[in-house]
């Protein structure tokens, strides 16, 4: 290589290193584009708190649960297959309370309602990036004062 100096080579080392150990995800701007639809909207970003363990019975992933905190509330949630390209979401919200839930995925958003103990569900959901939103609603017992959303996960 003419005209190219150590520190350089060096450096292409690593970054060919790097992008053979560590490569930049295949759907990264998928992800990017699917985050920045909320750009205009002013909510609470909730944090990932604890994941457990897949649950299954020799290797094979039946279930998982993720716990999401903020500071106005806590979801607990449990993933499990429902299909071979679904997956089924069940919920809980700490404090619980009747809130409006929207489940937002590439393909769409669906909503239902948490009960007084708020406890959600989504079946069929298709594999894939989620993102669950929580949002403000009249009369629940959780007073939220603007909606409170996960970062997006994979299922």
């Amino acid at each position: 290589m003419t005209g190219v100096t150590d520190d350089q080579m060096v450096l292409r080392a690593v970054h060919d290193m790097w992008e053979s150990l560590d490569p930049v995800p295949v759907d990264l701007a998928d992800r990017v584009l699917f985050t920045l639809q909320l750009e205009d909207l002013e909510f609470e970003l909730m944090r990932l708190q604890e994941a457990l363990a897949p649950m299954g019975a020799r290797g094979a992933e039946t279930a998982s649960t993720v716990t999401f905190s903020a500071e106005s509330l806590t979801v607990m949630v449990t993933v499990s297959d429902s299909g071979p390209h679904h997956r089924r979401i069940d919920g809980w919200i700490a404090p619980g309370g009747a809130l409006r839930v929207e489940l937002r995925t590439p393909r769409g958003v669906h909503e239902t309602h948490a009960d007084a103990d708020g406890r959600f569900a989504f079946a069929e959901v298709p594999s894939g990036l989620v993102q669950i939103m929580i949002h403000p609603t009249n009369g629940a017992t959780v007073p939220l004062h603007r909606p409170v959303v996960t970062p997006p996960v994979q299922l």
